[in-house]
């Protein structure tokens, strides 16, 4: 695979959340048409993807990405969102010549024993009641509450979307997205290509102070924090969030 030339746009592969799927995107491509290429999949264990064979680990996800990229000309930009961060990390350490550049938006790094407690109770929670014991906390804490008052047409469908989860599909996800940061945290060095690290002022578990010290522990990496929004900005602002992911990617 071949590394567009320098100014020369390239795609953006785009991954979603955790028991999301890749309508999460539609706004942000939205945003991007005519700017950008973009193609978002729906990862294992989500969306039309279904639940794959064997046991679910941070490389089921990182080799399903590995599928998209493998069918691109050249070396795309992947923009992976929460739990798409990590996979998109893994992908990065694991694959370093199919990338020409990284955002990591929302991403979690090297929780704390606080965050870690938080994340394993919320896993305890999922095992004992599903995604339908996750969605309205996940609402609340992903949206700011200006914009669920004001915007349920865009919020009710991700509602919709994580209670729609098959739930040992969801559970075997959400295992991953609990545990695998700290298999990536030693490793964040290792990545080779340009990071845009990228997150929201109010994002409670996936925090600016993360995202910086996931942007000093890459050698070619710079945070960006989104103002006044929370975990979700790219459904609730994927004008902001475009531009950020376009920005980045013209000026590799």
């Amino acid at each position: 695979m071949s590394a567009p030339a320098t100014g020369e746009l390239t795609t953006a592969i785009l991954v979603h959340g955790v028991g999301l799927d890749r309508r999460m995107w539609d706004g942000v491509s939205r945003c991007l048409a005519g700017r950008l290429p973009c193609i978002a999949f729906d990862m294992p264990c989500h969306g039309e993807a279904g639940m794959p064979e064997g046991e679910v680990t941070l490389a089921t996800f990182a080799d399903a990405l590995a599928d998209i990229v493998g069918g691109l000309d050249s070396a795309p930009v992947v923009v992976g969102f929460s739990m798409g961060a990590m996979v998109a990390q893994r992908f990065a350490l694991d694959r370093p010549e199919a990338l020409r550049g990284l955002v990591l938006m929302n991403a979690v790094f090297d929780r704390d024993e606080g965050q870690r407690a938080a994340i394993l109770q919320r896993l305890a929670a999922a095992e004992r009641n599903g995604p339908a014991g996750m969605a309205d906390s996940a609402i609340e804490r992903w949206f700011t509450k200006g914009f669920r008052k004001v915007s349920p047409e865009l919020v009710e469908p991700v509602r919709h979307r994580l209670l729609a989860n098959d739930p040992a599909a969801y559970l075997a996800a959400y295992r991953v997205f609990a545990m695998a940061d700290s298999e990536l945290a030693c490793e964040a060095a290792r990545i080779a290509c340009p990071t845009l690290a990228l997150t929201a002022e109010h994002d409670i578990n996936s925090t600016p102070a993360m995202s910086r010290a996931l942007a000093q522990a890459i050698p070619d990496a710079r945070a960006l924090v989104l103002d006044g929004l929370a975990h979700g900005a790219p459904i609730e602002a994927p004008e902001r969030v475009a531009d950020a992911i376009f920005d980045f990617a013209a000026g590799l």
